[in-house]
């Protein structure tokens, strides 16, 4: 493959293994969260624990049952087998789509079809399920029309009338110069099912590189997406300069919004700084679009820590649908004041990056923040037995970063969603050929999806369970430096500014309370054999808060994962993923005489599926009026804001939630007061 561009479009354009494009490099002083698990120490931890000349040979032989069809919490539906997990690798694009108007979903791949007479693995499969992934079609045909199609993307498209496939692939194509690289991107667009399937072939020049993510404009019906500019008379050269492309058929025909107005340039990106994993979304009434990306700065000329203080957010806006854009705005969240514990005592960002726009056209931004609290110690946490010390990896986190206006003020906010434990896994993979293979190194992959309407975002990500395992070499039990990621998902309505807004709580603050069950609440996935890896997630949630994700395994399959030609990577979709975000309720004052502060009981009660909280204040002040379930886990947020003294009304609807007792706390000043009620289904 030809060089294409430089270190900045290397990370952005092909969004592949980053820590590979920069050499990372870990400071002597560095957490051990950062470099505990770095390859010299895995293939360390390795040699100690591993009769090593058994393992140099040791592979599955035959058919194996690589995975249960149900695991301890959610079905898993094997999609298909893929030519090779760089298929589905980089979170810039996405192999599942969901129509939340029709609840279809669709998922695409790189088909596996190396083993035959005449395969190539130049197959592309979409298969489709018509009632939100519960039961799926066959594989069906190859749809690809070029000869080497690559790293698909699929995005399911509402007209108004029904949805339909929009379905993009970079050609990979040989030079007069003998050399191969991007050159043109083909296009598909079909009914559900793949019937009357028409094809397009993006304009050029120039040449196109791979397409990012496809993201909607529900205000016009149009479809947006960026790729990278690739001079044709060059087999070295790009353009320098990633162009917003627009589809206004559906997906069948793309080309540039305009040349005038390149979405980003390299230009942007400051000395001593790259940037990564550049995203684009729309805001739900049209009105406004974001281009953002994560700063990382350089510890070293070609060196980047995985974690610093000194990453940064930097973003773009257009008002006028990608015809022009504004200044580069660029902030470090390190300075956000008033940090939820732990962040409060320390803050490192890590590479990993979304964006999404939510209903009133706030950003949301995405990444993995560590306090570095409590280092992971591999031998002291998990000597044996597999098992975490949850206490122990509690101060990195899948972490939300927006901000909100406040008299023509900004205020920013950040919101730990969940345990990330590690901000990078080293997967050493039973079929690794050599006691001295590096692992693979994986990141936590955060990604966004919302509802329709944009009042609720879904955050998913993946995370280690286990940090060793045990398996037999030659007949003897062996302690392996393998670490297994299983998928994780949480969710809120974005008008809570609770820090414990999010639907599944975690004791950010509190490590003493944390606990094995509130970290199997999040966890979408318990899978023993396998590792998730490239999972991704569907743009769009339903209402109700049910989530499509497929992952790509690493572990045992029928074949070697490291087979180059012969692989068997198994596309996985995860069923039964939901995620129940509550509506926040209204709340009216209704007599602002002070009174004596007090917390009626609710009304009706019990109550099916609404109720009215009524609450008076002897004063003005800061006032929360927050819901939990009987484990002690928020599940609403009804009140969050400055309010006048007085008696109020809050509605707490729990069409979302199961049957059972809740209780309800309010606050204000130093007055407190919680009462119990029953929801009835």
């Amino acid at each position: 493959m030809k060089k294409l561009f430089l270190l900045a479009f290397l990370v952005l354009a092909a969004g592949m293994a980053q820590a590979q494009q920069v050499t990372v490099k870990a400071p002597e002083a560095a957490s051990s969260t950062a470099i505990s698990q770095s390859a010299a120490a895995a293939v360390d931890y390795k040699m100690q624990f591993m009769p090593i000349d058994e393992h140099t040979t040791f592979h599955r032989d035959g058919k194996v049952n690589r995975m249960t069809k149900v695991t301890e919490k959610h079905g898993l539906t094997e999609i298909g087998l893929m030519a090779n997990t760089y298929a589905m690798i980089g979170d810039n694009r996405s192999q599942i789509a969901y129509d939340p108007k029709t609840n279809t979903v669709a998922s695409v791949y790189r088909g596996n079809d190396r083993g035959s007479a005449n395969g190539d693995g130049n197959t592309l499969y979409v298969r489709y399920s018509a009632d939100g992934g519960v039961n799926w079609t066959p594989q069906g045909d190859n749809v690809a029309t070029s000869t080497m199609p690559r790293y698909p993307n699929i995005f399911l498209h509402w007209d108004g009338s029904k949805a339909n496939t929009a379905l993009m692939w970079p050609q990979v194509d040989r030079f007069n110069d003998g050399t191969t690289g991007w050159r043109d991107i083909y296009s598909m667009k079909s009914d559900i099912g793949n019937a009357n399937a028409q094809y397009g072939i993006s304009p050029s020049p120039p040449y196109w590189s791979i397409p990012y993510l496809t993201v909607p404009d529900q205000s016009t019906g149009d479809l947006y997406n960026m790729a990278l500019g690739i001079e044709p008379t060059s087999a070295e050269a790009s353009t320098g300069e990633i162009y917003l492309l627009r589809s206004s058929d559906g997906g069948l025909n793309w080309a540039p919004v305009t040349f005038d107005a390149p979405v980003f340039t390299a230009d942007m990106v400051p000395n001593g700084y790259f940037s990564s994993n550049l995203r684009l979304d729309i805001s739900p009434d049209g009105s406004t679009m974001i281009m953002a990306f994560a700063l990382i700065i350089e510890s070293e000329p070609g060196s980047a820590f995985l974690l610093d203080e000194n990453h940064e957010v930097a973003w773009r806006i257009s008002n006028d649908k990608g015809m022009t854009w504004g200044p580069l705005q660029r902030f470090r969240p390190a300075d956000i004041q008033n940090k939820p514990a732990p962040f409060d005592a320390k803050w490192e960002m890590s590479w990993d990056f979304d964006v999404v726009l939510d209903y009133q056209n706030r950003p949301h931004f995405l990444t993995v923040g560590s306090a570095d609290i409590y280092p992971f110690s591999p031998f002291n946490d998990a000597p044996t037995d597999s098992t975490i010390s949850l206490t122990s990896v509690d101060s990195t986190f899948t972490t939300e970063i927006t901000y909100y206006e406040e008299g023509g003020n900004r205020e920013w906010a950040m919101f730990p969603i969940g345990p990330a434990r590690r901000v990078r896994t080293d997967r050493m993979s039973f079929t690794a050929g050599s006691s001295t293979s590096a692992p693979a190194i994986f990141r936590n992959e955060p990604k966004w999806a919302r509802s329709y309407d944009g009042k609720k975002i879904y955050a998913k990500w993946i995370s280690p369970i286990t940090s060793w395992r045990v398996a037999l070499v030659a007949g003897t039990p062996t302690l392996f430096a393998d670490t297994l990621s299983q998928i994780y998902a949480n969710g809120r309505h974005v008008d809570s500014r609770a820090v414990s807004a999010w639907t599944y709580y975690w004791p950010y603050g509190n490590p003493e309370q944390v606990t094995n069950e509130m970290d199997s609440l999040m966890r979408m996935t318990a899978i023993e054999e396998v590792m998730t890896k490239y999972s991704k997630l569907a743009y769009y949630a339903s209402d109700a808060g049910d989530l499509h994700m497929v992952f790509v395994e690493w572990g045992i399959g029928e074949t070697v994962d490291d087979d180059p030609v012969n692989t068997d990577q198994v596309v996985w979709y995860v069923q039964d993923a939901k995620v129940p975000v509550p509506d926040v309720a209204s709340v009216e004052e209704i007599d602002a005489t002070p009174g004596d502060f007090k917390l009626s009981q609710n009304y009706p009660n019990p109550f099916n599926p609404s109720t009215e909280i009524t609450f008076t204040l002897p004063q003005a002040g800061q006032t929360m009026l927050r819901v939990y379930n009987l484990l002690g886990q928020e599940v609403a947020t009804l009140v969050n804001e400055y309010r006048n003294a007085g008696t109020h009304r809050a509605t707490f609807d729990a069409t979302s939630l199961p049957t059972g007792m809740y209780i309800y706390r309010l606050e204000s000043g130093s007055f407190t007061a919680s009462r119990k009620m029953m929801l009835s289904k």
